[in-house]
Formats: structure tokens, C-alpha cells, sequence
């Protein structure tokens, strides 16, 4: 009997409530999809907005590193020209620190006032450890109390770190970078360093700044570079928070607002729809509940792991007493690895870790579209390893390999780490070079060639490199010129002898 009952109920409820959960869920999904790809399209334009001026800051940085004045020691000119250059950045002010952590100088002060004792922070002084530039989490400065990130670049005399040059970033300074980008109404964006804590935002950075976001945001920032979510607010709203990562800083910048702002529209058609349906068939509801309450939750507990399979985001599978719907849970995680996977197989080189040739006319293409809008120049650089085939007649391909590996160790290094370097196939590579200009990029060329024709480990056969140039926007406006006109030079250079830099310029 009671059987009987639940099979009519379900016959008479289940067509309409298909109908409408359909409508609904088709609506939901359709909007809610939408909002979440806008929301991480402007968190990662947010990023690479941060990235262009943090590489801009370094840039200048290193710039100064080598300036003439500090290489001579003649730190009174040294301070005048520095002092000059803080005009042009966002910085607050820029320091030199010996190896023993004094401050020799600082542009915030008068050249030859009494200086601190140590610097701002002590993780500058790991420029000394590693010979590579540095960018410290979110500290106090002693001198006056106020909460700042710094950037730090050695400076090298014969290939040894003597000082440390450093500029101080004020979080208020950092958010009017974020707010250069308008966003929608309602939302805020803000910066965390690499231990979590918020050290700029669009709105009231003084306030929040120093502080650690909510935990189930923080969570989700630990395990994955890119995301979204709903979290529920100090003050109990629910706010939607999508956040991006970046691969130079280290930094994530998150952006969102009250889900209220964002699917207030939604949730009103939602409410029609769903309050009319309860209306009509609340007592057959609530007895075909019991019986389908656990399968139904077992497959919605699927919806979101199986969106986001499709979307390639990281899958999470909820627990349930269902096997069948474990079965399937297990089958998703199974096919989220394979597919992570597979995407890593197709933008690297498995030999030699660098960039492929898919991924590279990616990076270009996407630098195409910045440099268009911003009037920037960079620089593509093909490279070609002379010798290279004698290597693998006399010494055999896994000699051949070792030497490719190599040449991509020594190319990662010589290259700042903004720039991209990929391996196109068998002896051929490239570089992509941001914000250069041909005078820029043949220094960089010219190093690479040095390097590269360096002896390789047990390999008796003479290996160099010849390099090629194109600048955009003069060698070209299009991935497929660049790439032609930086080939077109780097035959022009083997035709000259090899173990040479020629230019399309």
C-alpha cells in the first residue's frame, strides 16, 4: 500500500517538478556560470595589471643597480639620481644595504642624515643568500610605524652581491594600481602577500590592511592559484569572491561582492518558479522525499564536482552513502587528475621543462593584446643551436638530450624571470622578452649567446647558439610576423658565421 502511494505520488509530481527544476537549474546554472567567469576574468586582469607594475618597479630597480655613481661608490650622486627616479614609480623610496644589514643610504632622507641601523626587514637581506631579487611580505617599517612591502635587487661587482638596492611599496600606492581597472559596481579587489594577510585594497586600505581574510577564502587560496566561492561575511552577508594568483609575486589579488548585488534578479525568478511549485505540490513533496532523499542527495553532490570537470577546475567529491554515486565520485577524481595531466603535457616540453610552441604563441598573443592597448614594445628572440647535430652523430641522443637540457637551464637563467622561455622543437628556441625594445633585447641576445656556446658536460663537439630579433610593433603586428621576422634574423646570423646576434631592425 504504501509502496503503491509513493509510485502514484511520484507519477503525478515528477513531470511537472522535472519541468520546473530544470527551468530553474538551467537559469541558475547558466547566470551563476556567467558570473563566475566574469568574476575570475577580472581578478586575472587585476593581476596581470599588479604584475606589469611590480615588473616596472624591478625593472627600474635594476636599472639603478647598475647605474655608474654606485658601482664607483660616489653614493651622494648615487642618492641624487635615485631620488630623481622615485618620481616615476609608485615606491615610497628606494635604500641601499650592505651585507651586514646597515643602511648606506636612503632616498627619504637627506644624503648623509643618520640612517637605521638594520633594514626595513630582514628578508632583504636573503638578496645576499641567493643572489636573486627579492619581494618581502607585508611588514612595519620602524622608522615611521606604518605597514609597507619592499622589493629588493642585488647589486654585483664581479659576480659577487655588495649591496642590496630596495624600494618600499606603500599598500595605499598598490590599491590605486587595482583601481586603475574599473570594476562593477559594488566590488571591492584586494592584494594578499604570500603569508595571507591583505596589504592593499580599492576601498578603505588603511582600515583592512594587515589583516587576514576570511578563513574559508584563505583555505581555498592555499590549495588552488585560481578559484571562486561564497563565503559568508564578519557582518553575516553572503559575498561571492573569485581570486587569481600570480606566478611573478607570489601575491593574490581576490575581488567580490554581496551575492545579493550580484543574483538578486535571479533569486527573485527562482522564487516564483519555486515558490508556485511548493505550493502546488508540497504534501506529494514531502512524501516522495523520504523515499528519494538520499539518492537525490548523493547526485546533486555530483552537480558541482562534474561542472567542475568540465570548466578543467580542481575536483572535490563529496562523501556519501550511495555506491553507486561513489563509484562515479571516484570515476571524476579519476578523470580531474588525468585531465590536469594532460593540460600540463600540452603546454611543457617534457625534456627540458620550458614552454612549448603551444603555450608560447599563447604568451605572445596574449602580450600582443597588452602592448595594442598600452603603445608597449617586446621582443621575440629565436634561437638556434649551432653544432647541435654533431652531438647526436658522435656522442649518441642521450648526449644530445643532456646538451638540450642544459641550454634550457643556462636560457632560464640569463633571462629575467618575466620573460618566457620555450623550446620550439629539436635544437630551436625562443624568448619573449616583455616591455623590451630592440635596444634592450640585444644585450640580452648577446648573452644568450655567450652562455649557450659555453663546453657542455662530456661532449667534445663545439656547441653555440645564434639568435634572431623582432620587435613588435616594427617587425610586425601579428604572432605569425614576429615569429617569421625573428626566424628571418636569426638565418641572417648563421649566414654570417654563426655564434652571432642579427636583428629584423
Amino acid at each position: 500500500m504504501k509502496t503503491g502511494l509513493l509510485v502514484l505520488v511520484a507519477a503525478c509530481i515528477v513531470p511537472a517538478l522535472v519541468v520546473a527544476l530544470v527551468a530553474v537549474y538551467q537559469s541558475y546554472a547558466t547566470q551563476r556560470d556567467r558570473i563566475f567567469r566574469d568574476a575570475i576574468f577580472v581578478t586575472r586582469n587585476l593581476v596581470a595589471i599588479l604584475d606589469r607594475e611590480l615588473a616596472g618597479v624591478e625593472a627600474g630597480l635594476q636599472m639603478l643597480a647598475s647605474s655608474p655613481d654606485l658601482v664607483a661608490g660616489d653614493f651622494a650622486s648615487f642618492h641624487r639620481r635615485a631620488q630623481g627616479s622615485v618620481r616615476f614609480q609608485i615606491a615610497e623610496n628606494y635604500a641601499l644595504i650592505d651585507s651586514d644589514g646597515r643602511t648606506l643610504l636612503d632616498t627619504a632622507r637627506p644624503f648623509g642624515s643618520p640612517l637605521p641601523a638594520s633594514p626595513a626587514t630582514v628578508q632583504l637581506l636573503d638578496v645576499f643568500k641567493t643572489g636573486q631579487p627579492v619581494l618581502t611580505s607585508l611588514f612595519r617599517n620602524a622608522a615611521d610605524g606604518k605597514l609597507a612591502v619592499a622589493l629588493g635587487v642585488p647589486v654585483m661587482r664581479d659576480d659577487k652581491v655588495i649591496y642590496c638596492l630596495s624600494v618600499r611599496l606603500a599598500p595605499e600606492r598598490i590599491g590605486n594600481v587595482l583601481a586603475r581597472r574599473a570594476l562593477p559596481d559594488g566590488w571591492v579587489a584586494f592584494v594578499l602577500d604570500d603569508t595571507g594577510a591583505i596589504l592593499a585594497r580599492t576601498r578603505d586600505t588603511a582600515r583592512f590592511v594587515g589583516e587576514k581574510p576570511l578563513p574559508a577564502l584563505a583555505g581555498a587560496i592555499q590549495r588552488e592559484a585560481e578559484g571562486a566561492l561564497e563565503t559568508t561575511a564578519r557582518n553575516g552577508t553572503r559575498v561571492y569572491t573569485a581570486f587569481s594568483r600570480s606566478a611573478l609575486s607570489g601575491w593574490t589579488v581576490a575581488g567580490g561582492a554581496p551575492m545579493d548585488l550580484l543574483v538578486s534578479e535571479l533569486y527573485r525568478s527562482i522564487a516564483w518558479v519555486a515558490g508556485g511549485t511548493l505550493l502546488v505540490f508540497g504534501l506529494g513533496l514531502w512524501l516522495a522525499s523520504r523515499l528519494a532523499k538520499r539518492l537525490t542527495s548523493a547526485v546533486q553532490g555530483l552537480v558541482a564536482p562534474a561542472l567542475a570537470l568540465g570548466e578543467g577546475r580542481a575536483v572535490a567529491v563529496p562523501d556519501t552513502p550511495v555506491r553507486e554515486a561513489a563509484e562515479v565520485g571516484a570515476a571524476m577524481l579519476q578523470a580531474s587528475r588525468m585531465l590536469a595531466h594532460a593540460q600540463h603535457m600540452a603546454h611543457y616540453d617534457p625534456l627540458t621543462g620550458l614552454c612549448n610552441r603551444v603555450l608560447f604563441g599563447e604568451l605572445v598573443l596574449r602580450e600582443l593584446a597588452v602592448a595594442q592597448r598600452s603603445n608597449d614594445t617586446f621582443a621575440v628572440l629565436a634561437i638556434d643551436l649551432d653544432g647541435f647535430k654533431a652531438v647526436n652523430d658522435r656522442h649518441g641522443h642521450a648526449a644530445g638530450d643532456m646538451v638540450l637540457k642544459e641550454a634550457a637551464t643556462r636560457m632560464a637563467r640569463a633571462v629575467r624571470v618575466s620573460d618566457v622561455a620555450a623550446r620550439l622543437g629539436g635544437d630551436e628556441f625562443a624568448v619573449l622578452l616583455l616591455g623590451a625594445s630592440a635596444e634592450n633585447a640585444r644585450p640580452v641576445a648577446e648573452a644568450l649567446v655567450e652562455s649557450l656556446s659555453m663546453p657542455y658536460p662530456d661532449v667534445d663537439v663545439a656547441v653555440s647558439a645564434s639568435v634572431g630579433i623582432a620587435v613588435y610593433p616594427y617587425s610586425g603586428m601579428t604572432l605569425r610576423q614576429l615569429l617569421d621576422r625573428a626566424d628571418a634574423a636569426l638565418y641572417k646570423a648563421k649566414g654570417d658565421g654563426k655564434r652571432r646576434v642579427a636583428s629584423d631592425l
